[in-house]
């Protein structure tokens, strides 16, 4: 990748500061030209590995560049980094397409903090240690298919909310079985060999749903589809390849699948009817969430601060403070 001038360090988007000047190549996540009361405004949004950014262009210079800009994947940019309404913000100087020999798209995108071979080992544990011998072939037949595995370990969680990374689902997945193993110790009545193989594949229609290029994104299929069908449909066809659709602990799996997102309102074809298609639901709400909320009390622009911004997914501001290790150690 050519270097930037000189005199403007590289630098991630999370590590610039306010008032520093940067030049660098960034994903281009959205590019918006937007009518004001005295002319127009070229919204911009960002984004490396570090994360993500708003831009701001205004006017004639907006109205010129955005033409050439507004499907670029990748762009080279030049801005100073500055604070609106609270919240950092690059004011762009100058901004074109990047060529393609100028970047890899990998460059641009967040990884899970978990390498690859950490979740592959821990998943096989898992996999390993399922008793029922029909749902441990489904389980071990679908993630490690020769097709399906580089894309399972591969796919973010999601977009922007939960595990938005590389290598997201898997870390999801592998969080939620180890919680549900460790639930089953406790609720000796809930089928361990189910919450675990529903963990791992609840979500791996995500396989599908999501593209991972310099941006993470949804794909058409996904768009008119959604991940719980596409994952319904491809543990299905992997069961009726086995041989094993019609035994009821696989029936029980699929059903957990397409209802693991609890509610009609949040797009399951059907709602949980029994105790482990409940169980996992509430596992999937748990990690979510908590990945989220940890990731927006680490955002940088929220150093120091009591309460987070108004988390619309949540209906909240989150507090933020918390016992430093000096006050624990006291």
């Amino acid at each position: 990748m050519p270097l930037p001038s000189a005199n403007c360090e590289v630098v991630k988007l999370a590590e610039i500061k306010i008032g520093d000047n940067l030049l660098g190549y960034y994903a281009l996540r959205t590019c918006e030209l937007i009518p004001h009361s005295n002319g127009v405004r070229l919204k911009l949004e960002l984004a490396d590995s570090s994360g993500r950014m708003a831009g701001i262009m205004w006017d004639d210079e907006a109205k010129a560049v955005y033409p050439a800009i507004k499907d670029a994947a990748v762009v080279k940019v030049k801005g100073l980094m500055s604070l609106y309404q609270g919240r950092p913000q690059v004011q762009v100087e100058k901004i074109r397409a990047a060529n393609s020999d100028e970047y890899e798209a990998a460059d641009f995108l967040p990884v899970s903090s978990m390498p690859t071979e950490q979740l592959e080992v821990g998943i096989s544990k898992l996999i390993e240690s399922i008793s029922d011998q029909e749902i441990k072939r489904l389980t071990l037949a679908v993630i490690f298919d020769e097709e399906i595995k580089p894309l399972y370990f591969l796919a973010p969680g999601g977009t922007t909310w939960h595990h938005p990374y590389v290598g997201g689902l898997a870390e999801h997945s592998l969080s939620m079985a180890t919680a549900a193993a460790l639930l089953c110790e406790h609720y000796t009545f809930l089928d361990r060999s189910l919450m675990v193989a529903g963990a791992l594949l609840h979500d791996v229609g995500k396989i599908n749903e999501l593209e991972v290029s310099s941006t993470l994104s949804y794909s058409v299929a996904g768009r008119l589809y959604g991940h719980i069908v596409m994952g319904y449909e491809l543990v299905k066809a992997k069961a009726v390849e086995l041989e094993i659709a019609e035994d009821e602990n696989v029936k029980k799996l699929l059903h957990m699948i397409l209802s693991h997102q609890g509610k009609k309102e949040f797009s399951v074809p059907v709602e949980p009817c029994f105790e482990e298609a409940f169980a996992l639901y509430f596992l999937d709400e748990i990690d979510s969430k908590l990945n989220a909320i940890t990731r927006i009390r680490n955002k940088p622009e929220n150093e120091g601060k009591d309460f987070s911004g108004f988390v619309k997914i949540l209906q909240t501001y989150l507090y933020l403070n918390c016992k430093s290790e000096i006050e624990e150690e006291q």
